[in-house]
């Protein structure tokens, strides 16, 4: 690791600067570990999940190109186009493509989210802290493979969505990059995805683009 250490040089710094390293491929791993247990927003980095996404936050924008993220926002556009509906934006990361109430486990994320009306920090393992039909839309975008009780949650999302609202589902077809693999629990296959929100009481239309996978779900089943 090629970190130079320099005694007027915090933990925080050296702690960014060895993510970027490793952003890179460099093998910075147990330096960091050493680093994170002098930051408070770090501490327990990588195997702490709050800490691993904290961490995150900071490289978010080399994560996702810009030509993908406005394809994102084009194919999101719909949802508030001509209406005046509130949008929740699950699991928001550090980037939103509309203007949205902002819900994620990382403060670090909820931080640097510049698009967000409203900031809620929270897990999306137990139930979402808003009122029932609160939300038109709700858009959860690179967010289900993280999931482990993702029925638990599609529930919860019909519960704060309206009668008319529409969730729209955002996935990568590929293989995400090793780094970010290490915390996925669900690598589901289009049907597979496709029947889980069925099955969680929506009908679906799906569509590809890009290497993106796209799931509109309407919650209009009784």
């Amino acid at each position: 690791m090629s970190i130079i250490k320099k005694p007027s040089t915090d933990s925080e710094t050296l702690f960014l600067s060895g993510l970027i390293e490793l952003q890179y491929g460099k093998n910075a791993g147990k330096e960091l570990q050493q680093y994170s247990e002098k930051v408070s927003w770090a501490k327990g980095w990588p195997l702490d999940d709050k800490a691993f996404w904290n961490a995150e936050a900071f490289m978010w924008s080399r994560k996702i190109s810009k030509e993908k993220r406005e394809l994102i926002k084009q194919e999101l556009a719909f949802l508030v186009q001509g209406k005046n509906l509130k949008n929740l934006d699950i699991g928001c990361g550090a980037y939103s493509y509309l203007r949205s109430t902002g819900f994620d486990f990382s403060s670090k994320m909820l931080e640097f989210n510049d698009n967000l009306v409203k900031k809620v920090q929270g897990d999306l393992e137990k139930k979402l802290p808003f009122a029932n039909g609160e939300y038109g839309s709700v858009t959860a975008v690179f967010v289900l493979n993280y999931v482990h009780n993702y029925l638990g949650l599609l529930s919860e999302i019909k519960r704060v969505l309206n009668k008319e609202g529409v969730l729209m589902v955002v996935l990568y077809s590929k293989q995400i990059n090793d780094w970010q693999k290490q915390k996925v629990i669900n690598d589901l296959s289009v049907k597979e995805w496709k029947d889980v929100l069925i099955k969680g009481g929506f009908s679906v239309d799906f569509y590809e683009k890009e290497e993106l996978w796209f799931f509109r779900c309407y919650n209009n089943l009784e």
